[in-house]
């Protein structure tokens, strides 16, 4: 089978890093996998690749054209689309999914997947319309939540299904039996309120004066949050040390994950907390926390936005190791139920489905393009 996978970029991320864990999974069953993106770091692919998937950077052919970027980009997926005609083609993020499908028409059917939360990001939102529009094309559209796939259109919603993010446990997790080493990982941006947080620490301070925040991540809003960490007077007691020198190395220090974001699409540090015993508390947002977080089991979930609420649960939390204890070792359902091999059998069979309709519009015979149906 050929296998098409277009993402927005070869950077850090979490959709990049699901592309290219299914991109070397599908090539090591005998596909033949391309991988394209818009943009690429000059240094290469931030995720590393089998020598046998074809790389394609789409910005890097289309120039500087007279017509705007996205129609560069969308005449870039028609190009590629008809010079490699899979049988199968996934594409990640609305942008991106939208140019897809417009670029493939019913010529090859596209798995369409929606990483974030289009209801809530600051895009122009013709692009959300624009995909509500298009999704009757998709083969599939995969969302990462429940609560994502019930709020897409009703008559999307039956061809719509849920496949999690894979997250395997992080060796190495050992907390204090103190319990004050708080820790959040992120973009500094808007949406991983940050800034709630850092005032939910003055409120901690108060009743834990011994608590201690660290924030993993870089962006934006690094000047604003620090500012306003000092303006708290809360120096000492929240750092912003810039990104984790190691995948996972936030995880083996620290005793409680907090999530103070708006809105998340899947938050993949919640899932690499819960699965390596590490407690959490986090806002009730859309979506995911409430898929991952069973309230008094494995963390504690708290009222959307409710910064005094969230003060309330982390210091419940932190003066309480015998519930830390517990929550701990809650652990192994999530375990079962995000493990690689899990969810990559669920993306297998989303794409074996594609194929066989791929197959039946083109009159092959039943098996031919699609011969890992089963895996």
């Amino acid at each position: 089978m050929k296998v098409l996978f277009v993402q927005a970029s070869f950077g850090a991320g979490g959709t990049e890093k699901i592309v290219a864990m299914l991109a070397a999974h599908r090539a090591e069953l005998g596909d033949e996998v391309h991988v394209a993106a818009m943009t690429c770091p000059e240094a290469g692919s931030y995720f590393d690749y089998p020598d046998n998937v074809v790389l394609h950077v789409l910005d890097r052919d289309n120039g500087r054209g007279l017509l705007p970027l996205p129609l560069r980009r969308l005449a870039s997926i028609r190009k590629l689309v008809r010079a490699l005609s899979p049988n199968v083609c996934l594409s990640f993020l609305t942008k991106v999914n939208v140019l897809t499908l417009l670029a493939t028409g019913s010529s090859v059917p596209v798995i369409a997947s929606e990483r974030n939360n289009p209801l809530a990001q600051k895009a122009h939102p013709i692009w959300r319309r624009a995909q509500n529009a298009l999704m009757p094309r998709a083969a599939a559209m995969v969302m990462q939540t429940e609560r994502a796939r019930q709020d897409l259109p009703a008559r999307v919603q039956p061809c719509a299904q849920v496949i999690p993010n894979p997250c395997a446990p992080i060796d190495g997790v050992a907390p204090s039996p103190g319990g004050k080493r708080l820790v959040a990982v992120g973009r500094l941006d808007h949406q991983k309120g940050f800034d709630l947080l850092i005032d939910a620490m003055s409120l901690v301070r108060e009743k834990q004066p011994d608590a201690r925040l660290t924030i993993y991540g870089e962006g934006t809003a690094r000047a604003s949050l620090e500012a306003q960490r000092d303006r708290l007077g809360l120096q000492d007691i929240v750092s912003l040390p810039g990104k984790s020198a190691r995948h996972g190395e936030w995880i083996r220090t620290s005793d409680i994950l907090v999530l103070s974001s708006r809105f998340e699409g899947f938050p993949n540090v919640v899932a690499e907390a819960v699965v390596s015993g590490l407690p959490v508390v986090a806002f009730d947002c859309a979506y995911g926390p409430r898929e991952l977080v069973f309230d008094g089991v494995n963390g504690l979930l708290v009222q959307d936005g409710n910064v005094g609420a969230l003060a309330d649960a982390i210091g419940r939390l932190m003066s309480n190791p015998t519930l830390r204890a517990a929550m701990a070792d809650a652990n192994v359902r999530l375990q079962q139920k995000l493990a690689p091999e899990t969810i990559l059998a669920l993306w297998d069979r989303t794409i074996s489905d594609a194929a066989r309709k791929e197959a039946f519009n083109r009159g092959k015979p039943a098996g031919e393009g699609y011969s890992h149906a089963n895996a």
